[in-house]
């Protein structure tokens, strides 16, 4: 399964645009809040930019350069309480890295993914999600 979503930045803080999540009734804007190392992923890849298209899916694909693993199950309620993340039961963990971004390596040994993403992809956290940056 492959997707292309927009992510903004508003108030210094990053959402993934899925208009027809919320319209579906299973959440507020605030389940859609992409916090606790997802926010410096994405700084990261629009250099510290306000938007960006993101190409991604479970299956490596053409021109992906960022691969996320998943680590554990798990979440960090205190941190979400701080930044506002809508309540949630669990999350994923995942390390991100690539070979080569924006002139130069990264890797990020935590970004936690919160249950929209088993919406995108069907029901699933997936093992490992590829990427690429539309624009």
């Amino acid at each position: 399964m492959k997707v292309t979503k927009r992510f903004y930045k508003e108030n210094g803080m990053w959402y993934i645009d899925l208009p027809e999540f919320l319209e579906a009734g299973l959440g507020t804007k605030n389940n859609l809040l992409m916090v606790a190392g997802a926010d410096t992923l994405l700084n990261i890849l629009t250099d510290d930019g306000t938007e960006a298209v993101i190409e991604f899916g479970d299956e490596r694909f053409d021109g992906c350069n960022v691969q996320l693993d998943m680590n554990e199950m798990g979440k960090d309620q205190a941190l979400l309480d701080a930044v506002g993340h809508a309540p949630v039961d669990y999350g994923a963990y995942y390390s991100a890295y690539n070979t080569q971004w924006l002139g130069y390596e990264f890797k990020l040994s935590s970004v936690w993914l919160c249950p929209v993403t088993e919406y995108v992809f069907g029901g699933k956290y997936p093992e490992r999600i590829y990427l690429r940056v539309v624009k």
